[in-house]
């Protein structure tokens, strides 16, 4: 798949994730980035990031649902209660210990399924797309961005690979194993990644790829200015509900600053491609459901429809689950069907590639 409809698939899993508090909806999402996941193609390297990122998405639930725990909670259906020191109320509402409800641990839960789903869908974009690829595709306007980009998304294939390596070095060396030796592990393989990652970036800076004339100022005071008004106009339509008006129109003008800095940019850096990757019909297709799948369940909680939004706290009640909201969430596993329906490469061809991969340049 083209690298744009893996980005367009990441932001769609990201708004929608971030869009709703209700478990079904939520747990949708999950099963959708899951599904795309099994046949999303990774090789190598990729499949090891991939590995380590859901390890760590497991990890930051279980974290969340151990610190509503530890902090306590409010609720109507007590679980248990955890002994904990005295915490005045002058520090503001900390609690250490007390007694744990389960409105608080489905509070953590939802929190930590709108994480789990995020982390899934850019642990499979980091084995799924080749950053060189994504540097390529990017466009003009947005080519410093991607430069750090294409910096940081070698950054956790290359550290886990070091740790892979030294582990196995220790082991024959007979070093002993366990939690204690992990220091010994971690430090050295993210040592590595970052050095491998800094040689990235001083041999891209060295051919030329971050050279660029500067901006105009014009430009780029537009687009500072387009911040302020994005956070005015959010401030105003969820907080001022009859300056509702007045937050649109802040919201258009920033949209046409960024514009204007968009097209300044574009025309400031002449890019020359060799090879143009086309974006196939289909996955434009694909771009387009991803788009409507978010911009719908935004649009639906923005105006209070579909039971996005759920509180566990008023009495713990059985969340709602209406078709179309979940529709909405099950379409984002549009990359799922174009996997499915893309024909598998010939035998000989993937041999004769990785073959070809894998002898040394002259």
């Amino acid at each position: 798949m083209h690298p744009a409809s893996w980005v367009g698939w990441v932001l769609a899993v990201m708004v929608a994730a971030l869009a709703t508090t209700n478990p079904f909806y939520l747990a949708v999402i999950l099963l959708a980035v899951v599904l795309v996941a099994v046949l999303a193609p990774r090789e190598g390297p990729g499949v090891i990031s991939f590995r380590a990122l859901a390890v760590f998405g497991v990890v930051m639930f279980a974290l969340s649902l151990g610190i509503a725990a530890i902090n306590g909670s409010y609720g109507d259906h007590i679980l248990f209660t955890i002994p904990g020191p005295e915490v005045p109320r002058w520090l503001g509402g900390l609690r250490l210990g007390g007694p744990v409800s389960a409105e608080g641990l489905a509070g953590a839960a939802i929190r930590g399924l709108a994480i789990l789903c995020i982390l899934f869908a850019y642990g499979v974009f980091n084995g799924a797309v080749s950053p060189h690829r994504v540097l390529r595709s990017t466009p003009a306007a947005l080519f410093q961005a991607s430069l750090v980009v294409t910096v940081g998304l070698t950054l956790l294939p290359s550290s886990v690979e070091d740790l892979r390596r030294v582990r196995e070095m220790r082991a024959l060396r007979g070093a002993p194993g366990g939690w204690r030796e992990l220091p010994a592990l971690v430090v050295p393989a993210i040592v590595g990644g970052l050095e491998r990652s800094l040689r990235l970036a001083e041999a891209m800076e060295a051919r030329g790829y971050g050279a660029s004339p500067p901006l105009a100022l014009a430009p780029r005071l537009a687009a500072a200015a387009s911040a302020p008004l994005l956070i005015a106009a959010a401030w105003l339509w969820f907080y001022e509900t009859g300056w509702r008006p007045l937050a649109a129109l802040l919201a258009f003008a920033a949209a046409a600053l960024l514009w204007w800095w968009w097209r300044a940019a574009s025309r400031a850096r002449a890019v020359s491609r060799f090879d143009r990757e086309p974006l196939p019909a289909a996955e434009r297709a694909g771009l387009l459901v991803a788009a409507a799948s978010a911009l719908g369940l935004l649009a639906l909680r923005l105006t209070g429809r579909g039971a996005l939004t759920y509180n566990p706290f008023a009495g713990l009640p059985l969340p709602g689950f209406e078709p179309l909201p979940a529709l909405l969430a099950a379409a984002l596993a549009w990359p799922a069907v174009l996997l499915i329906a893309r024909p598998a490469p010939a035998r000989g061809a993937a041999e004769r590639d990785s073959r070809l991969a894998a002898e040394p340049a002259p």
